[in-house]
């Protein structure tokens, strides 16, 4: 039941959120100089996928962070190679108050953000809207309204997830 109410409040706390993103400018400059990759806690281990997704782009490793979405509070133990995040269920808590502590996370304005992961989650899509992002990139099976960029692939395919995902965000650029 406490599950039930947390989520009617996140739901709320999303709407209000989804407005102010579908109102900002999505105007794409040039060259994209940071990156911001929301994954699940299952994802963490595909940092090498990410970076070469910046070089891509040429994106500097110390412009790339990496926020990570737990159902259960985490141990923040694994070293990368990338400033990370993890952030749990818990830590939102009931009312979907984001913690203090990630205030600069969500001040910090990046250029592209990937939400790597697919599928609907309230609590997924809360951490995505309220972060601060010119352009996000999405997969088919997550809430399409938080994405600009949709990718119609499964998660595990990488060579076709860095091909296609070159092959847009390049159109965009150019």
């Amino acid at each position: 039941m406490l599950d039930f109410l947390s989520n009617l409040v996140m739901r709320f706390r999303l709407k209000e959120k989804l407005k102010h993103v579908s109102s900002q400018s999505k105007e794409v400059n040039k060259a994209f100089n940071s990156l911001l990759i929301l994954c699940n806690e299952d994802e963490i281990y595909q940092e090498k996928i990410f970076l070469k997704l910046a070089k891509q782009f040429g994106i500097k490793s110390q412009k790339v962070t990496l926020v990570v979405l737990s159902k259960k509070e985490s141990e923040e133990t694994k070293v990368m190679k990338v400033k990370t995040h993890f952030f749990s269920r818990k830590s939102v808590g009931f009312f979907g108050k984001l913690p203090n502590s990630s205030t600069e996370l969500f001040q910090e304005r990046f250029d592209l953000q990937i939400n790597f992961f697919n599928e609907r989650s309230v609590f997924h899509e809360l951490i995505s809207v309220s972060c601060n992002s010119v352009l996000r990139v999405g997969f088919s099976k997550s809430n399409q309204q938080i994405n600009d960029l949709i990718l119609d692939i499964d998660l595990n395919q990488h060579k076709l997830f860095l091909k296609e995902t070159e092959r847009y965000l390049k159109a965009m650029l150019n």
